[in-house]
């Protein structure tokens, strides 16, 4: 019996090229996850009768086209996972709670009050203050 060829993944590596880098899937997985809860708004938004139950929701394209987006997400995350800690990750998920108020407001026409405005801003100065240092300390080593 002969063994497959062992790749980078098989190793513990990503492998080479940008688009396998680990922090753009997780940056891929971030920009999927905010699409997809636009996508599923809208097709929520676009539901008829009185009663929705999420089976009615189904015969929405935009509801399959949300799916398709957080299964994408997922296995970027997934991917991003085997190679980021889960600490850095997870913090730099926090963007979506950026993104999603940010593209509600600009694509849905959703407001944004002063309050949310500071709290997204918040979010913002989190992500930075305590991603920063951890991918700078996960490089060196």
């Amino acid at each position: 019996m002969t063994e497959h060829p062992r790749t980078a993944i098989d190793e513990g590596k990503p492998r080479k090229g940008w688009f396998f880098n680990p922090y753009t899937q997780i940056s891929l997985s971030i920009v999927f996850a905010t699409a997809a809860q636009l996508l599923l708004k809208k097709g929520a938004d676009a539901a008829v009768g009185d009663v929705w139950l999420g089976v009615e929701g189904l015969r929405s394209g935009w509801v399959w086209l949300g799916i398709v987006a957080m299964v994408t997400s997922l296995f970027s995350w997934l991917y991003g996972l085997r190679f980021v800690a889960l600490n850095v990750a997870f913090n730099l998920a926090g963007m979506v709670q950026v993104l999603v108020p940010l593209a509600s407001w600009l694509l849905l026409g959703e407001r944004i009050g002063p309050t949310r405005l500071c709290g997204i801003l918040l979010v913002c100065a989190g992500v930075f203050t305590v991603a920063k240092p951890l991918m700078r300390l996960e490089e060196k080593l």
